[in-house]
Parts: structure tokens; C-alpha cells; sequence
């Protein structure tokens, strides 16, 4: 192993320590709703959360060395708020929600979890947490759109939101939008920067929705 490889371990050990304990965590969680017979849906969502994070993990471990970095603060403040603000949601104020309600926003979050799982085989060792150049990815998911990792953790965020109590749904969902739409442009920056094909990979593709943004 590298220097180079073991520098970017320990800077991501961090993270890769809070996906542990995220994982042990929905894990607990998945044995409780099994005890207490709960919906499939909930059940399904604490198990793809592990599922996720153990990917996750596998691939901070496994990933390429960065090319290129975005510098600043403002790149690092908007990767680190983008990946924790699904985390952070799980300990604001709750709202008071019918079992149906719950079901759906249990699958809606299961959708979007399904989904980053999907996108991060199709990343595989380009995967990173901070805007950084690892490799460019075009296929798959990628084709048509920039950022589908992204967009699944939109869905994710969107699903938490709307179980708290106002206005902390809203406050949850502006946050979740603005440090990821930050992470977007630095993330765009570093790669145009990285590679020479990327501008024309992100004129026939759309960021995030085709034909909207």
C-alpha cells in the first residue's frame, strides 16, 4: 500500500467510522421493528441502510487515489454537510404520523436507498465524499445524468424530511439543497479541471433531471 493510499485512508477515516456506527446502528434498529412485527417496508429500509453503508465503506478502502482536489473550505464544508445532513435528520424533533404515512415514506426512502446502492457498483472506485477527481464515470446510471448519486440521496433526504415536525422538514430540505447544490458546482469545477472529455460528457448530459436541470 502506497503512502499516497494510506494518507487518503486516514483522512477518510472519519467518515468510514460514522458509516460503522450508522450501520451497527440500522442494523439494532431492523431487529427491533422485526421484533415489534412492523411494516416490510421499515424493516427493508434499516437493511439496505447497512447494505449502503457496508458498500460505502468497501469502497473508501478500495477507491483510487485522487487526481485532483477541489481547495478551500467551502468544497470540504459543502461534501461533509451533504453527506451527514441524512444522518443529522434522524435526531431533530418528529412528527406525530399515521402507520400508512410511515409505510410510505419508509418505501420512498427504500426507493432512494436502492437506487445509491445501484449507482455506487456503477461508480465503483471513483467513489468519493468531498468534491474530488478519482476517475470519470459515463456509463450506467451516468449516461443521462451527472449526479444520480446524488439525486438517489435527494429522495433519501426527502422521505426523512417529511417525518419531522415543523419547520424542520423545510429547514432539513434547504439544507440538503443548497450544500448539494454547492457540491455539485465544486465537484463540476474539479472535474473539467481533471478531464478534458468531462465538459463534453456535461453538454449532452443533465445534472440531475433530464431536461430540467
Amino acid at each position: 500500500m502506497t503512502r499516497e493510499k494510506l494518507h487518503d485512508l486516514a483522512m477518510a477515516s472519519p467518515i468510514i467510522l460514522w458509516f460503522a456506527v450508522g450501520a451497527v446502528g440500522s442494523s439494532l434498529r431492523a431487529l427491533e421493528l422485526f421484533g415489534a412485527k412492523a411494516g416490510t417496508a421499515q424493516i427493508s429500509l434499516q437493511i439496505a441502510t447497512v447494505v449502503f453503508l457496508m458498500v460505502a465503506i468497501a469502497l473508501f478502502i478500495i477507491r483510487k487515489p485522487p487526481i485532483k482536489k477541489a481547495k478551500g473550505a467551502g468544497p470540504v464544508s459543502a461534501g461533509v454537510i451533504g453527506c451527514l445532513t441524512p444522518f443529522l435528520v434522524l435526531v431533530l424533533p418528529r412528527a406525530t404520523l399515521s402507520q400508512s404515512a410511515l409505510a410510505v415514506l419508509s418505501a420512498l426512502g427504500l426507493l432512494g436507498t436502492a437506487a445509491s446502492i445501484y449507482v455506487l457498483f456503477w461508480l465503483g472506485r471513483s467513489f468519493s465524499i468531498l468534491p474530488q477527481a478519482r476517475g470519470l464515470v459515463t456509463n450506467g446510471p451516468y449516461r443521462s445524468i451527472r449526479h444520480p448519486l446524488y439525486l438517489a440521496e435527494f429522495v433519501i433526504i426527502a422521505s426523512k424530511a417529511f417525518e419531522l415536525a415543523p419547520p424542520w422538514a423545510v429547514v432539513a430540505l434547504m439544507v440538503a439543497i443548497g450544500s448539494q447544490i454547492a457540491r455539485i458546482h465544486y465537484e463540476e469545477e474539479v472535474l473539467s479541471e481533471a478531464f478534458p472529455d468531462y465538459k463534453a460528457y456535461a453538454r449532452r448530459t443533465a445534472r440531475l433531471i433530464p431536461g430540467v436541470y
